[in-house]
């Protein structure tokens, strides 16, 4: 089981009965491994996976930029042409 640890004024460890460790988190050997083997890689799996490139999306985005430029500029051409 892990705990969170905090340092105090004379350099010990402490445990800390904190929701939020903000310090030092102490763990079992075992829960260590697990970590190094499994978790990290399912980490990072789901890393890539949230913060994959996406075309399909990109080009949605583009097109809807592009024609947002377009349609603005032209109009404003029409304005100015229209002040004459």
């Amino acid at each position: 089981m892990s705990v969170c640890a905090v340092a105090d004024g004379s350099g010990f460890l402490k445990v800390a009965a904190e929701t939020e460790c903000t310090e030092f988190v102490l763990m079992t050997q075992v829960e260590f491994v697990n970590l190094q083997s499994g978790s990290l890689q399912q980490m990072q799996e789901l890393l890539s996976v949230l913060f994959a490139f996406d075309t399909e999306v990109f080009a949605i985005v583009e097109t809807a930029l592009i024609l947002a430029f377009l349609t603005s500029h032209f109009a404003g051409r029409v304005v100015r042409w229209l002040g004459k």
